[in-house]
């Protein structure tokens, strides 16, 4: 009794703990079993017409061959302190035992459909279990992986990572370490979070400084990325890695596409965190993107896409596609969607996309990218109806005249303006002008590919007027045929009053001749 009463304290203070870390961010209140695993099937329902806070939540896998955490079975564990804690009691430990095991919805159901009795032994017993594994004991009939048993507990491994061992032990240790924070409940994952997690990271950012890293390097770096992902997989855990500011940076660095296998790990824990992250969890990836791609004198973007170029590694391929999804369709603005979009395309999305070989897994995200992009293109063109329909000149002219000023883009401006200028002034052929040269922007800025031209090509642009000339021939032909017949009606008309001119003219001759031979022979 005593030994279940002095494991009390420790387990209602972190108990207490998540409380309050629950009621500081409702956002993250949420159950993930396997965070990354799961987004594959995730991402193809996501869409950025919804809102970001209507994100899909990532539940527990129900795959039965992966890791689980055992309920502890009842045992007859009565003593005074079970006996003496009322119905209410109960209820509210049984809650926090199962949200402590990270059990989704589903798995809850059937527990909480037990009978008052059994809960108060599985209560008892989980309160005994999970003071025995915080201190490293073992415990019989307790939480236990189905292939490993816990021997260290949260504050020995703690001790281990801080003495600095060698290698070769740093890399049994992590192994260790992972497995006790997959089988662990999350008091054990929060007793170790407190100074665990930045020691976690430390050693991580010291693998990623070494200039030259061997092969012991490059394998602990990848255990460091499991133990992270394992830590990271309940809401606690979750929480105090976007808490950290290293955290994100140190994934973002550690992408390397040639560690194929570690590699597609990190890029499916940022596609996870992106979608079921805070409001501002985009910022944050880009950002540390970005700065790691400062160091490596690179673009944000190149290795996520140098990623898919490996055919030989489908996985890596699926996973970067999905990061590429996740973070394209997070933003609720249009331009930032297109932006990120075309900046995967510049960075050799573009030339990459034909050539990949679809699976059924990446054939899924394809279909994703294609179809956000096409939305984009429509949503993009139902801009321009309500701009005609809300903007005329020349409010619109002095609106864009305002937009370009002081900026890059005012000389272009100008220039464009100039040239319209030296159209011919031509009643019938100038609106032709216009015609074309608005269909050639259009093609330009609402191009059926929803992405950007390559602003790099100096040749001919690859416009289709094919619709407009057979039309415009006919206007133009029309117009030369109504001007050819008003000439001939013209000539005629001519040659008709100068015929009539040269009639008349006769007809005084004759009148003239008439009379003078009527006076001569009078």
């Amino acid at each position: 009794m005593d030994q279940a009463g002095g494991g009390e304290d420790p387990n209602k203070s972190s108990k207490k703990k998540e409380k309050e870390d629950e009621s500081k961010n409702k956002k993250l209140n949420i159950h993930i079993k396997t965070l990354a695993d799961d987004m594959r099937d995730r991402i193809t329902s996501f869409r950025k017409t919804g809102n970001k806070k209507d994100k899909p939540l990532i539940q527990h896998s129900t795959d039965p061959l992966s890791t689980q955490v055992e309920m502890p079975m009842p045992q007859p564990l009565f003593d005074d302190r079970s006996m003496n804690l009322s119905e209410k009691e109960i209820i509210d430990l049984f809650e926090k035992m199962m949200e402590d095991m990270n059990l989704n919805e589903e798995r809850k159901a059937p527990l909480r459909g037990k009978d008052l009795s059994t809960k108060r032994e599985m209560v008892v017993q989980y309160i005994s279990a999970t003071a025995k594994s915080i201190t490293g004991s073992k415990v019989v009939g307790g939480l236990r992986n189905s292939k490993h048993e816990c021997t260290l507990s949260s504050q020995e491994y703690v001790h281990e990572l801080r003495s600095g061992i060698t290698e070769d032990k740093l890399l049994n240790c992590l192994e260790s370490l992972r497995v006790s924070l997959t089988s662990n409940p999350v008091s054990w994952v929060n007793n170790f979070g407190h100074e665990g997690l930045g020691l976690l990271l430390d050693a991580l950012e010291k693998l990623l400084d070494k200039k030259q890293q061997e092969g012991i390097d490059k394998r602990n770096q990848h255990k460091l990325i499991q133990c992270l992902k394992a830590f990271m997989n309940n809401k606690y855990g979750l929480q105090r890695i976007l808490g950290d500011e290293r955290s994100l940076l140190l994934l973002a660095r550690a992408i390397d596409p040639k560690q194929t296998s570690m590699m597609t790990e990190i890029v499916k824990i940022l596609s996870a965190v992106c979608i079921i992250g805070e409001e501002n969890i985009l910022d944050k990836i880009l950002a540390a993107m970005t700065i790691a791609a400062e160091r490596n004198n690179k673009e944000r973007f190149a290795p996520i896409v140098e990623g898919l170029e490996n055919h030989e590694a489908q996985q890596l391929q699926v996973a970067c596609m999905q990061l590429i999804n996740a973070l394209v369709t997070s933003p609720d603005d249009l331009d930032f969607r297109i932006h990120l979009r075309n900046e995967f395309l510049r960075c050799g999305l573009k030339k990459i996309l034909p050539e990949l070989k679809e699976t059924e897994e990446l054939d899924i995200q394809l279909k994703v990218f294609n179809e956000n992009k096409e939305e984009d293109s429509i949503e993009l063109s139902h801009r321009l109806d309500d701009i005609r329909a809300e903007m005329e000149y020349p409010f619109v002219y002095h609106l864009l005249s305002n937009m370009v000023k002081d900026t890059g883009s005012e000389t272009y401006f100008l220039s464009i303006l100039q040239h319209l200028l030296l159209i011919r002034n031509d009643y019938y052929i100038r609106p032709q002008y216009f015609k074309v040269i608005e269909e050639c922007v259009s093609q330009v800025v609402l191009h059926r590919s929803g992405m950007d031209p390559d602003f790099g090509y100096r040749e001919r642009l690859d416009v289709d007027f094919t619709h407009l000339i057979g039309r415009y021939f006919r206007v133009i032909s029309t117009h030369f045929w109504l001007e050819s017949q008003c000439c001939i009606f013209f000539r005629l008309e001519n040659l008709n009053n100068y015929i009539l001119f040269l009639f008349s003219k006769k007809q005084k001759q004759i009148n003239k001749m008439f009379f003078c031979d009527y006076a001569l022979m009078s």
